[in-house]
């Protein structure tokens, strides 16, 4: 009997594809360049199996389920029905806990950059990992590589900020946590996702490839050294060619100097895209030849490109059979890395134990502790006690969560368990720190809506408080894509203004707070008492016109499946804020694009007068080009003073310190935060300033600490006309808070 090498595990991995691939036949390797899914069930996926509507022996996806049994069921069927017997990739949605029901939802990404540590990055992913991996599960698309350089975009707030530190330390970070737990990570949307056109998803992105090297392609750089396994690649055409038919990006770049050597997989439905949105191509076998050409190896979900066409034209002898293999070799590398040859399985009877444990909601809950925000306070917070909380806004009643989270809303004539349901609304904890007797609540407006009654309930409650604490921001309750925001704008069984208006498919005209919020807010302002403003926002919100009357204001991000009781903690004292933005917050939608690590001759620099209606100037002539939060805003319930900062270069790194006081009444955590500036450059503009360096640190009230960063030089350096990295030279500024210092580089 011949020996199937690829069924012994003893066999170097290479060995074992190559002596599968000899085996397949051309249908064979097709599919597996196919992964279908979305919105049905797995169920419904298995059924399609049995009456050989469908193979799927590639991959399979969906955020709709949550079903380890119909998951063993399917690989079942390919392991021992099917002729060669490769198993499928299972793969799921996962920025900030996996997207279906029952898995733990973790705050979004923005709070946990807002942490300044990446140690939250690697612990939520393992978490993550270890639940996707129990349900069956075997590849996650994550991590969100993109920067947030446009907050008009519904998916903003996917990702982990606009500084490309911040960003790289957190991605690397959710590799590792998601691979040494068993799960292929998909990095994604290489590149330049994060600055569409018109905040308007999937449009074009404009952008040179200085920009692109020098801030959007070290994120994804660094996820390739930590051995990712999987690449997705952006929407967006760049300079009018589809990412998916850029060769320079995806081959020259990915693939040869970036050395990345995993499974590329197309976006949802690209293929599609390129025959009949951008029709940059003429038929499906055009796509499945330009995708083979630029070594994109799955597609996803409708076999265009890797379907009838592409199987006739290889019979018929118009493209050779071999061209397929580059693809279908990464596709089963990957398999045969995770071991899902050996063990594809997952233990049905033991799933619902390792799945939102107590564990991993401790987790989000120090998550959404170490991350919420505080940007305004004028001594408003923390809350006295026994005061009488007037608890008003959209959000009041509702667990605002982040996009890509189950709600089992969309599924109403089911019995789905969802965690997302679990989820402590803002009232509830409330009502459980200060006292239901002390908490009066009415949502007083919509996302969308502005009744009368509403308002009128609202103000009622309103003027017979002592503080009002106003839960507002944005709308992402549904799976994606404006689920629950299509037809009508009211939910008849819940009462609610379901608008969506954050998320994949929720794009803003604007970055103000919604309209309806600001009607009431001004509204509210008229009664004199303090005002305490809740965004619920993975994304910037402009708030210039409240801000002025607002006391205190909290950024609350996603908070997470534990997140609400939280925020009642924070009002109350017993948790000390420590989170600081990781982006910048403009002043209002003309002021994009709004980000603090440009380069030198922007935002103003200059004519240095920026203007004011009762004062016109030149930057611009009624506005300051400022943001009206910058990068790494956030304020605490104590104070720290910084003095004594030093640079010096030693061999290969730059020796910073500083002295850091807690001078304030509390003891609280506080991120580091150190910038530089290179004073000269050859030819090419410098980045007015960037994050080079930070740390989260821990000090008691009335102590001080001395924190020493050792930051590697290559940090300083820049991309030079040759489109190539050159080292730091002559003077360095060196920054942190008010401070100022410089080294010879």
């Amino acid at each position: 009997m011949e020996e199937m090498k690829y069924k012994n595990p003893d066999l170097p991995i290479p060995e074992r594809v190559e002596d599968l691939l000899s085996r397949m036949t051309v249908e064979e390797k097709l599919q597996q360049l196919h992964c279908p899914g979305s919105v049905a069930t797995f169920e419904e996926y298995y059924n399609e199996m049995l009456e050989g509507k469908a193979r799927m022996d590639g991959s399979i996806y969906t955020f709709r389920d949550l079903d380890p049994a119909h998951i063993n069921r399917m690989q079942e069927y390919c392991m021992n029905q099917t002729r060669l017997g490769i198993p499928l990739l299972v793969a799921l949605e996962g920025t900030h806990g996996g997207s279906v029901p029952m898995m733990t939802v973790f705050p979004t990404t923005g709070c946990i950059a807002a942490t300044f540590d990446e140690g939250y990055a690697y612990k939520m992913a393992e978490a993550e990992a270890k639940e996707a991996k129990a349900c069956g599960f075997n590849q996650m698309y994550a991590p969100n590589c993109d920067l947030l350089r446009e907050p008009r975009w519904g998916r903003a707030e996917e990702n982990y900020g606009e500084d490309t530190l911040v960003v790289t330390k957190m991605v690397e970070q959710m590799v590792h946590g998601l691979q040494n737990n068993g799960i292929g990570a998909t990095m994604k949307h290489y590149i330049g996702f994060g600055s569409p056109e018109s905040g308007l998803n999937m449009s074009p992105a404009h952008m040179g490839e200085r920009e692109i090297r020098e801030f959007m392609l070290p994120p994804f750089a660094a996820c390739v050294k930590a051995g990712i396994m999987g690449t997705m690649p952006t929407y967006s055409e760049m300079d009018g060619l589809s990412m998916h038919a850029n060769h320079y990006w995806l081959v020259d770049v990915l693939r040869k100097e970036l050395g990345f050597d995993g499974m590329v997989i197309t976006d949802y439905g690209a293929s599609w895209l390129l025959c009949n949105v951008t029709k940059t191509v003429d038929s499906p076998l055009e796509a499945g030849k330009l995708f083979l050409e630029n070594m994109v190896d799955m597609e996803a979900t409708r076999a265009l490109a890797y379907g009838e066409q592409t199987l006739e034209a290889i019979k018929n002898g118009e493209m050779d059979e071999h061209c397929l293999d580059g693809a279908v070799r990464r596709v089963l590398t990957m398999k045969f890395k995770l071991g899902l040859f050996e063990n594809p399985y997952c233990d049905e009877n033991t799933w619902r134990e390792k799945v939102y444990t107590p564990e991993h909601r401790a987790l989000a809950r120090e998550i959404a502790e170490k991350g919420l925000t505080l940007v305004k306070n004028d001594g408003t917070l923390p809350l006295k006690g026994g005061e009488r909380i007037a608890l008003i806004g959209p959000n009041a009643e509702i667990a605002q969560l982040g996009s890509y989270t189950y709600y089992n809303y969309r599924d109403a004539d089911k019995d789905v368990d969802c965690v997302a349901q679990r989820a402590m609304p803002l009232k509830q904890a409330m009502e459980e720190k200060f006292g239901a007797e002390n908490v009066k609540t009415a949502r007083g407006c919509g996302f969308a809506l502005y009744e009368e009654n509403m308002v009128e309930e609202a103000l009622r409650i309103a003027r017979e408080s002592d503080v009002i604490v106003f839960a507002g921001g944005h709308n992402s309750i549904g799976v994606f894509g404006g689920d629950a925001g299509v037809g009508e704008q009211r939910d008849e069984t819940h009462d609610l203004d379901w608008a969506h208006t954050c998320g994949e498919g929720a794009d803003m005209a604007d970055t103000d707070l919604l309209f309806p919020q600001k009607r009431l807010l001004k509204e509210l302002e008229k009664l004199g008492k303090p005002i305490v403003l809740l965004i619920y926002s993975g994304k910037p919100m402009s708030i210039t016109d409240e801000l002025p009357f607002c006391n205190a204001v909290l950024w609350t991000y996603g908070v997470g499946c534990e997140g609400n009781p939280v925020v009642a903690d924070m009002l109350a004292g017993d948790v000390i804020p420590s989170g600081r933005l990781p982006f910048s917050v403009p002043r209002s939608a003309g002021h994009l694009p709004c980000f603090y690590n440009h380069y030198r001759q922007g935002k103003g620099l200059l004519y240095k007068r920026p203007g004011s209606p009762e004062k016109p100037g030149k930057d611009y002539v009624f506005a300051s080009p400022t943001p009206l939060f910058p990068f790494g805003h956030g304020l605490s319930y104590t104070t720290f003073a910084y003095e004594d900062l030093t640079a010096e270069k030693t061999g290969d790194v730059c020796r910073v310190a500083v002295t850091v006081k807690n001078i304030g009444d509390y003891d609280a955590d506080h991120s580091v935060l150190i910038f530089a500036h290179n004073v000269h450059t050859k030819l090419v503009s410098a980045v007015i300033k960037k994050l080079v360096d930070y740390r989260r640190v821990h000090i008691p009230k009335g102590e001080s600490l001395r924190v020493e960063f050792d930051v590697p030089m290559e940090r300083f350096s820049y991309i030079g006309v040759d489109m190539k990295y050159v080292p730091a030279h002559g003077e360095v500024e060196i920054m942190t808070e008010n401070l100022k210092t410089s080294f010879e580089a």
